[in-house]
């Protein structure tokens, strides 16, 4: 079974698709700093001064994360650095769904389309999270990838990036829909 894990396509196109994660969400963030600061101040855990630092550095350092992702040297520190954004965003959604606050935009990606916090996008941060830390755990004493490794990888992680994308702006116009429903 470690085998199977520590498959060197298998690594990389985990660490592909994370890095496009962290990258995207960091791209769109930089995009819409005034939008995302709101956010960031809606979730209602930091004072102020703090949600406004909080907005300016994230997308930085999810930049800095999704680049070390797809350095090898790096790889491991950033599995490591992702798992805990993960966690503490899925821990952030959390104490908003306990707090009755399903309402609010989980800050995700500036795309346009809301996506609403629930035990679904804690759920999704877990998952991806657990991913980040086996990385972390299995590429040590994993080969390296060869070049048809690599190209498979690649295209694994790019296939499961659209796939989330999708997901994403599926559920953004879900809840697009339910809120214009509720408004007639």
């Amino acid at each position: 079974m470690h085998e199977l894990l520590a498959n060197p396509a298998l690594l990389l196109g985990v660490r592909v698709f994370l890095a496009l994660v962290f990258a995207t969400a960091a791209l769109s963030k930089l995009g819409h700093a005034e939008e995302f600061y709101g956010v960031v101040r809606n979730f209602r855990i930091l004072p102020d001064g703090l949600s406004r630092v909080t907005a300016l550095v994230l997308p930085v350092v999810e930049l800095a994360v999704a680049a070390g992702l797809l350095i090898g040297a790096t790889a491991v520190p950033a599995a490591i650095a992702a798992a805990a954004l993960l966690a503490v965003f899925g821990a952030a959604i959390a104490v908003n769904v306990l707090r009755g606050r399903t309402w609010i935009d989980c800050g995700c990606f500036r795309n346009g389309l809301k996506q609403q916090v629930g035990w679904a996008l804690v759920g999704r941060n877990a998952l991806m999270a657990g991913a980040a830390l086996a990385v972390a755990g299995l590429l040590p004493a994993a080969p390296g990838p060869m070049l048809p490794e690599a190209l498979v990888g690649l295209m694994a992680g790019l296939t499961a990036m659209m796939l989330y994308l999708s997901a994403a702006a599926l559920g953004g116009l879900r809840a697009a829909q339910t809120t214009t429903s509720k408004g007639r």
